[in-house]
């Protein structure tokens, strides 16, 4: 197999390592967040109606968004473990089941694709007969590329199992880039309005699968492909495992969003409207160390597959470092240039006055992430995702979402914007308590003694 851009997970030193694998993973899922921010500037344009169809589609597509990455972190987990274990034909089997798997799951929505269906469902979310329409017509092509998208993140996954992070990047550069290019020319040129735009999605996503598909192949790996054995429903069980703790952690972030604007709403418009702000741009400066995250994920698998439990203590060691050294300058702009954070954001003075707040006080919980962000890529990569689940939801449900209506009670809306720190404050003990139990199990499993098991 070619070695373009593979990293050999199991030797060198770890800085080097981990930040091969980080950095082009960091620009991916900066990238990855381009496809929706693109389609929101260009459908702007086109009036409050087919922006709100747009916001009507969010949920739907976080939907489908959490499942694959449930299924794309399963399959990377085991394959890496697979191949730390040095088990070559397990590799090849799990690849090829994950496909199969996650498509039956992406066409259970296929349903909403009948214009009757479709529109109903956004009825029942409370959409108006304007709106309807165009909710419908933008989330049909959307709803077709979910399959397209599939392919995609599980050969992102073979990918990332094998060391390999820079092509999954290049391959969201292209599908980003010729997104951002037909969008207007289906939107405006053609007249396509909204539904132009998830066109356009859809053919970025194709070209996207295609470079991943040529690459896999020229690099000597298995291909994501419809294949079914004796083993396949072994595999989905042993994937399901894993990715459906996955997906409820992601899912859980919209639902602790969805609470907590309702504790807002009920202090006015420009409360919930700074508070998503200030969310914007706090996930804006969080993106990278998710990316690392999420690279460090095949890094844990295969040293925990190779049972060198040395290699993945000083994996958790390097991020909770380079997140902490990372935070520092991010905490510092969101303290002292809120005001230049909001200057893009053309909302009126009063919201403009609460972002700047709610933009400090949200400052001082990042100093707990580098814990969270350790918790994030052990717990999958060491196929134990419930910790991640468990710090998340007392996070967001059992401390975040209280601290919220006490605060408001007591304080108003900066004491609203105050329940971020504090919950992050609070949550970090059972995250740091989780992590070191994590670790503590797998050193267990691995029997590991005073020394690394595995030589390199």
């Amino acid at each position: 197999m070619k070695k373009d851009y593979q990293v050999d997970m199991g030797r060198g030193p770890i800085a080097k390592v981990v930040l091969s694998l980080a950095l082009p993973a960091m620009i991916s899922m900066l990238f990855q967040n381009l496809y929706a921010l693109i389609d929101t500037m260009f459908i702007s344009n086109l009036g409050a109606f087919p922006l709100a169809a747009q916001s009507l589609a969010v949920p739907l597509f976080y939907l489908a968004l959490s499942v694959g990455k449930g299924v794309q972190v399963g399959t990377a987990s085991l394959i890496s473990q697979a191949r730390g274990q040095g088990k070559n034909e397990e590799v090849n089997i799990k690849a090829t089941a994950a496909l199969p798997l996650l498509l039956i799951l992406m066409l259970l929505l296929f349903p909403l694709l009948i214009p009757s269906a479709g529109i109903s469902f956004f009825k029942m979310l409370g959409a108006s007969a304007d709106v309807c329409g165009h909710a419908y017509n933008y989330t049909f092509w959307l709803i077709l590329g979910f399959p397209v998208m599939s392919y995609v993140m599980i050969a992102e996954a073979i990918s990332m199992s094998h060391g390999n992070t820079v092509t999954p990047m290049k391959s969201m550069i292209i599908g980003n880039c010729l997104n951002a290019v037909l969008n207007p020319f289906f939107m405006f040129s053609l007249g396509m309005g909204i539904a132009g735009s998830s066109l356009a999605t859809l053919i970025g996503q194709l070209v996207s699968a295609f470079y991943m598909r040529s690459k896999l192949k020229k690099y000597g790996l298995v291909t994501p492909a419809i294949r079914f054995n004796s083993t396949t429903l072994i595999q989905w069980k042993q994937i399901g495992s894993l990715g459906f703790f996955v997906a409820i952690t992601l899912l859980i972030s919209p639902l602790g969003l969805s609470l907590l604007n309702g504790v807002l709403a009920s202090l006015g418009a420009a409360a919930v409207g700074a508070w998503n702000i200030m969310s914007r741009l706090e996930m804006l400066g969080l993106l990278p160390l998710y990316g690392m995250a999420s690279a460090l994920i095949p890094f844990m698998a295969y040293n925990y597959g190779r049972k060198n439990f040395g290699r993945v203590q000083e994996g958790v060691r390097f991020s909770l470092i380079f997140s902490f050294i990372f935070i520092l300058p991010v905490i510092a702009i969101f303290i002292f240039l809120p005001h230049y954070l909001m200057f893009p954001f053309r909302a009126g003075n009063e919201v403009r006055q609460l972002g700047i707040q709610a933009i400090r006080l949200a400052a001082f919980g990042h100093l707990f992430i580098p814990v969270e962000i350790a918790l994030y890529s052990s717990a999958q990569g060491l196929k134990r995702p419930w910790y991640l689940l468990a710090a998340i939801v007392f996070r967001m449900l059992f401390a975040r979402y209280p601290l919220a209506i006490l605060f408001a009670v007591n304080w108003g809306i900066n004491g609203v914007y105050w329940c971020q720190p504090a919950s992050m404050g609070i949550s970090v003990l059972l995250s740091a308590a989780l992590l070191a139990r994590l670790l503590r199990q797998a050193r267990k499993d691995l029997n590991y003694g005073h020394t690394a098991s595995i030589k390199a």
